[in-house]
């Protein structure tokens, strides 16, 4: 049987494709992330962390305070009178704060403090993630997140464990138009759409106890496993790549940031630094 020239070119053409798409996703799957050093931090208990050019701004839970810290550690400033910092945001240089206890939203800008307006209620604010004009906000015992675009709400999530449903979010990023949710005591972080259309579900099935944070960018997602001590990486796609446990101890809180991701270590008042190894 013959078979067209033209036939036999569109193969050849899409095995090119698909070849160069699977080195791509296996260069990206050999991608390692290796522990570079770690950060003392004396007497800061750090939930947050935002990057800011070469300093780091964390969020002190014991202190009530935020701090700006070089990347040895050196403090180079501090805002006193918080209630209970948890994780924290940055966009235009302003540092947005959630206070948990307050239930309001700090904006630290130019070294004085302001207020941002919330247009819903909450109980205990554990996180806050900004994208533009939009605003994500963790609403913790209330088992849902509060999403804000200008004068629009749309509330996502409600108590349970089923898809869609919230149990005690912590943590909230949002990356590409989608919504990363750390489902803290459902052990999973979710991802849905700015609808609040649920999409898909990453961590359960490794086996996350407490997922207390998460961090994506436009190639990872990194999920804090507080409980087990460990932080995993995933592709975009949910695909685990990682797990890494050295220098990590009951972390709080990740951040991709350029070619390092930092982690927080709570218990311990230090910084664990990973840099990317590309194999």
């Amino acid at each position: 049987m013959k078979i067209s020239i033209h036939i036999i070119s569109f193969l050849l053409v899409l095995l090119v494709i698909l070849g160069c798409s699977e080195n791509k996703k296996k260069k990206q799957e050999a991608t390692n992330w290796k522990f570079s050093k770690e950060i003392p931090l004396g007497n800061i208990s750090p939930i947050g962390i935002v990057a800011q050019g070469n300093f780091l701004w964390l969020s002190d839970v014991a202190n009530n305070r935020i701090v700006k810290i070089d990347l040895d550690g050196t403090m180079i400033e501090s805002f006193d009178g918080f209630q209970r910092p948890m994780h924290i945001a940055i966009q235009e240089d302003k540092i947005y704060v959630p206070e948990y206890t307050s239930d309001t939203v700090k904006i630290i800008e130019n070294g004085t403090v302001s207020t941002f307006a919330l247009k819903e209620n909450t109980d205990a604010i554990a996180g806050i993630a900004i994208d533009g004009n939009t605003f994500a906000v963790t609403d913790f015992y209330n088992h849902r997140i509060i999403f804000q675009q200008d004068d629009k709400v749309t509330i996502i999530g409600k108590e349970g464990h089923n898809d869609g449903e919230l149990y005690y979010p912590t943590d909230v990023d949002i990356n590409n138009d989608l919504i990363y949710v750390a489902d803290a005591y459902n052990n999973r972080v979710q991802v849905f759409d700015l609808k609040g259309k649920f999409l898909n579900d990453i961590g359960n099935q490794d086996r996350v106890n407490v997922a207390s944070a998460v961090s994506v960018n436009g190639s990872y997602i990194a999920i804090a496993d507080q409980e087990n001590s460990r932080v995993l990486i995933y592709n975009i796609d949910g695909f685990l790549l990682q797990i890494l446990e050295e220098n990590i101890n009951y972390p709080t809180e990740v951040l991709l940031d350029k070619e390092n991701l930092y982690i927080a270590n709570f218990k311990e008042n230090t910084l664990s630094v990973y840099i990317i190894m590309e194999i």
